[in-house]
């Protein structure tokens, strides 16, 4: 199966990091809505990962661990991307209106069925940019790049 997220910069500059799950049911691989690669989590008040609900004003980090790994069900941890910047193809997205060079925020898209926490078109308003499409390759796919520092930016 083809992973939902692939990096297409080296993952040696990029800073990795586990954290602690805030509902860690989300990393059993048959449950109804499983944490997948390529999903984009933030930290709650607990300094633990938690999925969040609408359009994401908080920073949020990619989600770099495959769904149903033993290790991250056994200490209830994920690894995200947390600091640098990386290009990356993802398929949890939500490719309307997109074009290369457009803005993206994060927030609910659908992915086989479910509601995920993924990237789409920035809209109107004070967005938090979490990068910039750079190519859509096709397959249900868009190729992103983020510098990792995630702005806050009023699209007109």
């Amino acid at each position: 199966m083809k992973p939902n997220i692939e990096l297409l910069s080296e993952v040696l500059p990029i800073q990795r990091r586990d954290f602690a799950l805030a509902v860690t049911d989300l990393l059993n691989p048959i449950n109804a809505n499983p944490l997948l690669d390529g999903e984009f989590m933030e930290l709650n008040a607990s300094y633990q990962i938690a999925r969040g609900a609408g359009i994401q004003a908080a920073p949020a980090w990619v989600v770099f661990a495959e769904r149903g790994r033993y290790d991250t069900q056994a200490i209830g941890k994920t690894t995200v991307l947390f600091n640098g910047g990386y290009e990356a193809e993802t398929r949890i997205a939500n490719l309307a209106g997109l074009s290369v060079g457009s803005p993206l925020m994060c927030a609910d898209v659908t992915v086989d069925a479910v509601t995920k926490r993924g990237l789409l078109l920035a809209t109107t308003g004070n967005r938090r940019i979490f990068g910039h499409v750079t190519r859509l390759p096709g397959n249900g796919r868009v190729r992103f790049w983020t510098s990792g520092a995630q702005s806050v930016d009023t699209i007109a």
